[in-house]
């Protein structure tokens, strides 16, 4: 069986790549705020708490291009099942850019669009291991600490160590940005073929 690389898309790859450009942004911010963008005003300024609306949002409306891409590229092996991952991931996006930009994320929507995100990179993550086994693995790795970050996040007074055993979902996910950018952007495997034996 012939293995293909994720179908090239580079305007999807580009706002993937912008996508975990702005969570860098966000989470360099916050540190130098000292969780001033999980705070808020008054514990930051007017002009950064919009600052980290808009990168929340960015980094949530610039996945969907890359969903929609791996959407068509995946559905033909299990249109059901694809189409039902897509919406969760469509969904749990469009809640959390909504939450950022209105600046309303309350805890039921939180537990909403984490778990949402967590069935996106579950149902992904299997479908691509028949491609990518690494990214593959990958995803599924950051579908499950996204699903436990949904469970303690829907406990109310979890102590704030034992919530830390989520923490590493952040920078997974800004790697799995840049990684889903270079599959994006690089050519499929028919393509490299192709221009191979042109050249020679």
């Amino acid at each position: 069986m012939t293995r293909h690389a994720a179908p090239r898309s580079p305007l999807a790859s580009a706002c993937a790549l912008g996508a975990g450009l702005a969570w860098i942004a966000w989470a360099v911010i916050n540190s130098r705020t000292h969780g001033g963008l999980d705070a808020g005003t008054p514990a930051i300024g007017p002009g950064l708490a919009l600052t980290g609306a808009l990168l929340m949002v960015a980094w949530n409306v610039l996945l969907l291009p890359a969903a929609l891409v791996l959407h068509a590229h995946l559905e033909s092996a299990a249109p059901e099942r694809m189409r039902l991952v897509t919406l969760a991931g469509i969904v749990s996006l469009l809640f959390w850019a909504f939450g950022g930009a209105t600046r309303t994320i309350t805890i039921p929507l939180e537990v909403t669009y984490i778990a949402l995100s967590a069935v996106w990179w579950g149902g992904l993550g299997l479908a691509l291991r028949a491609e990518h086994r690494w990214f593959g693995t990958f995803t599924l790795v950051l579908a499950a600490f996204a699903l436990w970050d949904a469970v303690l996040t829907s406990w109310a007074g979890v102590p704030f160590t034992f919530y830390l055993t989520a923490a590493p979902k952040l920078p997974l996910s800004i790697i799995w940005d840049f990684w889903l950018a270079w599959l994006l952007f690089t050519p499929r495997v028919g393509e490299e073929r192709a221009l191979a034996s042109q050249s020679v």
